[in-house]
């Protein structure tokens, strides 16, 4: 009974003054089970039990015995389970929430739609006042894929900011069997009677980076008890009306001028890479919206499309869908 009582009185010392103890089996008392070694101490986090292995075979799971004349005390420690779980309900929960953030996030995806622009006479892509480009307004496309997504939610999924990055292409189809000239002051359209175009369009490449606040519709509550833990069903989002309403800026980085035509029974294609004084950057209004799987989309300009006096002013407007959403 000697040795327990010293066991004890040596684990209250630790407790009292917050220090470390050690009490170690000889290796010649230990037997087949290898040497041993018990620390009790009193940390800031609570008193603290450590039994150390000291062969090579030592596992997590351990015994420490200590022999006395008429005892055998065995102290079997093993892993907090409890910590574990704690831990773990917290990664899953960190988990969950960044699940239902990426699916109620609608800017990955592909975008298709019109590309064209306004001009100060209320006309859409045409008419006099637009200068060189009176636009074939169905045949003028925008293309967009936005591969990447971060969204800051303000206490739960219903509302929330996202940015992103994407890149974009425009095409400007022309209308009017014309040449597109320009220089440094000015940009202008040449009528031209043959060959007859079968491609005349002006193309644009750039990257993309929004600032949108979003707003969904659909409940997607996270579970707090263990009982909607084993309830909880998959998010989804049927049935959820989805709004956002920002600003996107893009930075062209690629503008050329191309056209095809037959001449002599035999097809040609002229290409020209140059900037026709259009403003290599934009910012954009933008809406998006959904219910479900149809979402759509209107960009309008902020920025004019040429730059200043080289062209009539004109103000770029892109309409559309999300063909395909990543999430």
């Amino acid at each position: 009974m000697k040795p327990f009582l010293t066991l004890a009185f040596a684990f209250s010392t630790a407790l009292t003054f917050g220090q470390q103890d050690t009490l170690a089996v000889d290796s010649a008392d230990a037997g087949p089970h290898g040497t041993h070694s018990l620390t009790l101490g009193m940390s800031s986090k609570g008193a603290t039990v450590k039994v150390t292995r000291t062969d090579s075979t030592a596992v997590e799971d351990d015994t420490l015995r200590i022999t006395t004349r008429r005892k055998l005390i065995r102290i079997i420690t093993s892993p907090r389970t409890d910590r574990d779980s704690l831990e773990s309900a917290d990664d899953r929960l960190d988990d969950l929430r960044r699940t239902r953030r990426n699916m109620f996030t609608y800017w990955a995806g592909v975008d298709f739609g019109i590309n064209t622009f306004l001009t100060e006479d209320g006309r859409v892509g045409d008419g006099p006042e637009s200068g060189p480009l009176q636009l074939n307004n169905a045949r003028s496309r925008f293309l967009a894929i936005n591969f990447m997504e971060q969204k800051i939610e303000f206490g739960s999924h219903h509302v929330g900011l996202y940015t992103g990055l994407g890149v974009e292409f425009l095409s400007y189809k022309l209308s009017e069997n014309v040449g597109l000239m320009y220089n440094g002051d000015s940009t202008w359209a040449v009528p031209i009677e043959t060959p007859e175009f079968r491609k005349n369009k002006l193309r644009q490449i750039g990257l993309r980076i929004p600032v949108m606040f979003e707003f969904n519709t659909k409940r997607a509550p996270l579970p707090t008890t263990a009982e909607e833990w084993a309830t909880r069903k998959e998010f989804d989002r049927k049935h959820n009306f989805h709004i956002a309403a920002g600003v996107i800026g893009s930075y062209y980085f690629d503008t050329m001028y191309k056209q095809k035509y037959r001449e002599g029974g035999e097809l040609k294609k002229y290409s020209m890479k140059a900037g026709y004084n259009l403003l290599p950057y934009r910012l954009a209004a933008s809406v998006r919206m959904g219910y479900g799987a149809l979402n759509l989309f209107a960009e309008y300009a902020l920025t004019p499309m040429f730059e200043d006096g080289t062209a009539p002013p004109l103000t770029p407007l892109t309409v559309g869908i999300t063909l395909v959403g990543f999430n």
